[in-house]
């Protein structure tokens, strides 16, 4: 996946790079998070991204899917995570709990985390599988408006092309 880099003035905006506050005691004790939560940055693409804080499990990897809440705290959509309007994003890189870091919420996207044989251009819908989603929409899944994929995923789970369009958690099926 090509990560864009920020176009705004934000000196050091690197959409893949994660901050890991420092442990208590160590030398970089008072060091902070270099940008705000909530922070939004456009990218060279045109695909924007906010700044959050990832919560319970963090990040897995590359493309796994977000619920962002009304505090930027991120985790990993599922079935049991997420209410109706909750933001959706895709991470660009693991991390771990009370880690910070970029998710993308906007644009053209290279790698979403989707479950075996997921279609493109249709509904999706979170998983029991933490950060991965997929086309199979049944109880008790959460249905996701603003994300599709452009190139379906063949028969195992991984990674596909989609697109976002600031993506929130839609109904319960």
């Amino acid at each position: 996946m090509t990560i864009p880099y920020a176009t705004s003035n934000m000196a050091g905006a690197n959409f893949s790079d994660v901050f890991t506050p420092p442990v208590a005691g160590s030398y970089n004790t008072g060091a902070r998070q270099p940008f705000p939560v909530g922070t939004v940055a456009q990218g060279t693409d045109g695909s924007q991204w906010v700044y959050v804080r990832f919560g319970t499990g963090g990040v897995t990897g590359l493309g796994y899917v977000v619920v962002i809440d009304e505090d930027f705290l991120a985790v990993m959509m599922s079935n049991s995570v997420g209410g109706l309007g909750d933001k959706i994003g895709v991470a660009p890189a693991a991390a771990s709990l009370n880690d910070y870091g970029w998710v993308q919420v906007y644009g053209t996207v290279d790698d979403i985390r989707v479950s075996a044989s997921c279609a493109a251009n249709v509904v999706l819908a979170s998983t029991t599988t933490a950060g991965e989603i997929d086309d199979a929409v049944a109880t008790p899944t959460k249905n996701i408006t603003g994300i599709i994929l452009t190139t379906a995923r063949g028969g195992t789970a991984g990674n596909a092309p989609g697109m976002l369009n600031f993506p929130v958690v839609g109904t319960t099926n």
